[in-house]
């Protein structure tokens, strides 16, 4: 194990540890969540997104351009612009101008290109002091800490943390009161602005057509650090560098809502070259209540190479807001000490590769399980789920898995064919079984009961290639129609009765269905686990497989193998244009269950609503409650959809759970990997399924079906956890 995966280890092992984070993280990042959502209700995020896009990516194809003109720019008005390729040349910089000004005293405004650079370190070495001035900087770097968040750097606290370190600090009692907390860092830093000989901030935006700077900020900190020193340094990413004041108010309109919630902050300064005043006869003069120097550090440190990567060169558009940070699930479970390296979160995974080696970003990249939702939350629109599965499989490639967790994808993805070990283990899991048919086996399944080997899978029960007529037990626009079923290898393999649900709903609408003519895994497991290799070869069966069929629909019930066929396969094989070509057109034909559903089969009002000739127990479908698979959600952008079937076809009241759309922690093989992260993911979810108090929660994904049945079996709830074909196919009148 190499020393950056040991520190790795210890840093997540020290998260799942702490008596006190999970509690800071929980008050924090739901709270979060909604303020963004409120601020982004008014106005149309879609929009604003496409328009940032357009301007950022725009910005970074004339980047080199852009840096030269905004040198020229902020030169004219009086400031020093210095390009730094590497940390070592941005650390001499600032080290060469503190010995020109006699620095012993250095405040700085919350800068993420500071911590990247290790700057504080650097300054300290030579015995100059650094005092953060932003109030969560200052908390945890008077904890010996590096902040955890991109724009909120003591997220990892609880009030009751702060307040026992200030009292350390202070040598008095301070009790965990925010505002006296507060008033006590006020006080503590005033002075330091003062009598500061230097001021160091970053800056959110760098405009080309005027030189200019552009600080965001609450504290009123940020002002006062680039004003009340004689010299004011700063220090960003050659890609904040944007062509105009319009590009930049376009930042500007997002960045705040996105990152706290705010309509807007409390401080914007836009800074040009050093204070000056012309008031005395006209006459220009430098230096008045601010600061005499200006100097700029425009930073590459892997920049230029991102931009030259097409997989990551979008990353380059990032605004540094954190709402990826937020919406992740993972790192709501663990927090950014562990999930990241200096640049933590989703995003950080990404910038750490090029900023700080593949090797520090190795082990926080396996704590990403895939969920999307950072993607869905960017106001950029960056596709950062892609760029770590990328990474991953640059960093894996050629890595075989671990033993168990290579048994489990060879038997899943039918690399591994059944024989005595699959029955010796169907014959020892009998005294483990449960009603429900999962497992519980005592010290190993405390938080999640495990789904057994069914006698039979799918496949075993309907050989490939068969066909099943309609039985047309409820009148549809689907009747009469030819349809591929693809079950995916969880349903084939553990989910069986899933498969002949789905099978069951499609003919009872009238199709006629087809299986493929083999078994085959869609790559998934192995595209998620970084073997490109396996992944490739996998998809290019999958597309020669399902391309045989002359069905115009190929329907799964699992939205993460429709996610796969569509949506992965053209990137995974962007490289063999011949193949990319035919996984795009196969797309074409690929749906997942419930929007086929939905959208074709024209359900009249009530046709599933279980009456009194339904195989169902009891009329209606009464309550339920949906959980939005991932997948499904914010890849797919089916949300709507399903609870249009349940409410309207189904009949059902659904009761709407909290943050219906977010992660159970299943991840694939991320719960065996992580599963105490896992675990407190998933709890989550139960609480919130518990509060709607419905008796049956519908999804559309075998793995959130099998990961959310395992929960509520190991923590004793009797609620039901159905696929929505499941549901349908009990509805259905008897024949």
């Amino acid at each position: 194990m190499s020393e950056s995966q040991a520190t790795f280890k210890r840093r997540l092992a020290k998260a799942l540890a702490s008596p006190t984070l999970e509690t800071a993280l929980n008050r924090t990042l739901p709270n979060r969540r909604v303020a963004r959502a409120k601020a982004f209700s008014q106005v149309d995020f879609a929009a604003l997104r496409t328009d940032l896009q357009s301007r950022k990516r725009a910005a970074i194809d004339q980047m080199p351009e852009l840096v030269q003109q905004f040198t020229e720019k902020a030169q004219a008005a009086g400031a020093v612009v210095h390009i730094a390729q590497t940390p070592q040349d941005a650390r001499a910089i600032v080290s060469e101008l503190a010995k020109r000004h006699g620095v012993k005293l250095v405040v700085k405004s919350k800068s993420m290109a500071t911590e990247e650079i290790d700057l504080n370190e650097h300054l300290e070495a030579q015995h100059i002091e650094v005092v953060e001035t932003d109030l969560g900087e200052w908390i945890v770097q008077l904890a010996g800490e590096k902040p955890s968040h991109l724009i909120t750097p003591a997220l990892h606290k609880t009030r009751e943390e702060v307040a026992e370190l200030f009292t350390r600090v202070t040598g008095e009692y301070v009790p965990p009161d925010i505002p006296t907390m507060v008033a006590i860092a006020r006080k503590r830093l005033r002075q330091k602005f003062i009598d500061a000989d230097m001021g160091i901030t970053g800056a959110n935006v760098a405009i080309a057509e005027t030189g200019s700077l552009v600080l965001v900020s609450n504290e009123g900190n940020a002002r006062l650090v680039s004003t009340l020193p004689p010299v004011h340094v700063a220090i960003l990413g050659i890609e904040k560098v944007v062509p105009t004041m319009d590009d930049a108010t376009a930042v500007l309109r997002v960045l705040s809502r996105s990152g706290t919630g705010q309509t807007v902050t409390t401080y914007i300064s836009y800074i040009t070259g050093p204070s000056r005043t012309a008031d005395i006869e006209l006459s220009l003069t430098v230096g008045v209540h601010g600061p005499k120097e200006v100097h700029i550090i425009l930073l590459d440190n892997g920049r230029t190479l991102m931009r030259e990567r097409p997989e990551f060169r979008d990353a380059l558009d990032c605004i540094r807001c954190g709402a990826c940070l937020n919406a992740c699930p993972p790192f709501q479970a663990v927090g950014g000490h562990a999930f990241g390296y200096k640049y933590t979160g989703p995003i950080g995974l990404v910038l750490t590769a090029f900023h700080h080696g593949y090797e520090n970003a190795e082990g926080p990249q396996t704590l990403c399980l895939g969920c999307n939702a950072c993607e869905t939350v960017c106001p950029a629109g960056i596709d950062i789920p892609r760029m770590i599965l990328d990474l991953r499989q640059e960093m894996r490639e050629g890595e075989a898995p671990g033993l168990l967790k290579g048994r489990l994808l060879d038997f899943l993805t039918y690399q591994q064919k059944p024989g005595a070990m699959v029955g010796l283990a169907r014959f020892m899991q009998l005294p483990f079984q449960r009603p429900e048919g999962l497992l519980h086996i005592p010290g190993v399944t405390g938080w999640r009961s495990l789904p057994r080997i069914p006698g039979r899978s799918f496949y075993a029960k309907h050989r490939p290639g068969s066909v099943f007529p309609p039985t047309n037990r409820v009148p549809s626009a689907i009747a009469g129609r030819d349809l591929l079923y693809f079950p995916a290898c969880i349903t084939d393999n553990l989910l069986p009765d899933m498969g002949d649900a789905a099978v069951e709903a499609l003919t009872g609408l009238g199709a006629r269905v087809t299986l493929p003519a083999r078994a085959q895994c869609c790559g998934l497991a192995h595209m998620n686990s970084g073997d490109r290799a396996t992944a490739t070869r996998l998809a290019k069966e999958t597309i020669a497989l399902l391309e045989q069929s002359t069905a115009r629909h190929i329907v799964s019930t699992s939205a993460s193998c429709t996610v796969a066929m569509t949506q992965d396969y053209p990137h995974l094989l962007r490289d063999e244009p011949e193949w990319a070509a035919r996984a795009v057109k196969l797309a074409e034909r690929i749906t997942d269950f419930t929007r086929f559903i939905d959208g074709e089969a024209q359900l009249a009002p009530g046709s599933l609503s279980g009456d009194a000739g339904s195989s169902g127990a009891g009329p209606g479908a009464g309550d339920v409650t949906y959980h939005d698979a991932c997948q499904s959600c914010n890849c797919l952008k089916v949300s709507a959809q399903p609870r249009r079937l349940l409410s309207q076809a189904l009949g059902a009241t659904i009761n709407e759970m909290q943050e219906s759309s977010a992660c159970c922690g299943f991840g694939g093989t991320f719960s065996l990997d992580y599963p105490k992260i896992s675990q407190r993911i998933l709890g989550h979810k139960l609480d919130h399924i518990a509060e709607t108090g419905a008796p049956v929660v519908v999804t559309d994904n075998p793995g959130c079906i099998m990961h959310l049945r395992g929960g509520l079996a190991a923590a004793g709830k009797k609620t039901r956890v159905l696929h929505l074909a499941e549901l349908i196919a009990e509805r259905l009148p008897r024949t």
